[in-house]
């Protein structure tokens, strides 16, 4: 079927249409992606691989062979399937936190295949404890789209730690903080909208869990302003990293004021 075509049939026949619809009205905000570009490059010090060696060297040593192992398994999946659900998000770097720091509460948004949920999942079961709870938004143009949502991470063995919420982040972030409770976040890593007003939304839903501890990733930041804004607003250290031509933001005390991170 047409891509076209599967947009419009997967609007109408979903319940979540006007969160859709508002998705696609926030794609005309004001275009900042060139000056948060050359931000973004212009304060990448370290690749992945040295931030987290930086942080614990022999860690990393210790967890090669487990990332290559999901590398290898998320691509074999994928290649059985005959659709695009897009790329992934930064794995090495979000299995790498979830065994250093031992997170018990994380929090995701912008699932697509899966990549970064099956890197949380593997990490909290090698650490067994931790919940993960994520918030997506089906592609719309891709026929039956929901089937595919964390596709890579559906037969994990500790998927009743998973909660999978894809009625789009302004009704799945509610019920997550809900779900939550009084408890705070320890990881929160947002890969969805990536408009400035979704993103600035997504932190005020959840911002009585998050506190300067949380470890805060924020995926794509050359796609506007928002993050530069975020850092000069908190005043807090950040690190960013380059990820397959693109550019990851990082925020949380935890990271930097232990002293293990050489800023």
């Amino acid at each position: 079927m047409n891509p076209f075509i599967n947009i419009f049939v997967n609007l109408f026949k979903q319940k979540n249409f006007f969160e859709a619809l508002k998705k696609l009205i926030k794609k005309f905000e004001k275009n900042t992606s060139s000056e948060a570009k050359n931000w973004a490059k212009l304060n990448t010090k370290y690749s992945t691989e040295e931030f987290c060696r930086s942080i614990d060297n022999a860690l990393f040593d210790k967890i090669l062979a487990d990332i290559k192992l999901i590398e290898n398994e998320a691509k074999e999946k994928l290649l059985k399937l005959n659709v695009n659900i897009g790329g992934s998000g930064n794995y090495v770097l979000l299995y790498f936190l979830v065994i250093k720091f031992r997170p018990n509460y994380i929090v995701e948004t912008g699932v697509a295949a899966g990549w970064s949920s099956l890197a949380i999942l593997r990490g909290l079961k090698k650490n067994n404890t931790g919940y993960l709870f994520s918030s997506d938004l089906p592609y719309y143009r891709i026929k039956n789209p929901n089937q595919y949502i964390g596709y890579l991470a559906k037969n994990e063995e500790n998927k009743k730690n998973w909660y999978l919420d894809i009625r789009g982040d302004d009704l799945a972030l509610p019920e997550i903080s809900k779900r939550i409770a009084n408890e705070k976040i320890n990881l929160f890593h947002y890969d969805s909208d990536k408009s400035y007003y979704a993103r600035n939304k997504a932190l005020n839903i959840l911002s009585s869990n998050i506190d300067s501890e949380t470890i805060i990733i924020f995926d794509d930041i050359q796609d506007n302003v928002h993050f530069k804004n975020l850092v000069k607003k908190t005043k807090q250290k950040y690190c960013i990293l380059e990820f397959q031509n693109k550019f990851v933001g990082i925020l949380g005390d935890k990271i930097f004021i232990n002293n293990e991170f050489k800023s």
